[in-house]
């Protein structure tokens, strides 16, 4: 299984599902955009702190494809902007589609 991170810049919204630690941000939508991204994950700039464990839904509107995924915030970092780092949910919608992307030349 290839990990590969390509670093790629993607207009990303993003739906807070679940955030256990700050229950007002369920519900929240905002708009980020993608640093890097593989087949289990990708790292994100965003325009507010997400607390790690926190469950969000993707939506990647790519010129090939839409890709609706769901994730999970691993970690978080504060420096000038915030940065987070996701892992993809295996059991999400596009899932599938998204995993056969890395196994083309991107």
């Amino acid at each position: 299984m290839r990990l590969d991170r390509i670093e790629r810049e993607e207009e990303v919204l993003v739906d807070v599902i679940n955030c256990v630690s700050q229950p007002d941000l369920n519900d929240t939508s905002l708009a980020c955009r993608t640093m890097d991204v593989s087949e289990q994950g990708m790292k994100m700039s965003s325009g507010m702190v997400i607390p790690v464990n926190t469950i969000v839904a993707l939506r990647l509107d790519l010129p090939t494809q839409l890709y609706r995924l769901e994730a999970e915030v691993r970690w978080s970092q504060e420096n000038g902007e915030n940065t987070l780092g996701l892992l993809i949910d295996k059991e999400s919608q596009d899932i599938g589609a998204w995993a056969k992307m890395f196994q083309l030349d991107f």
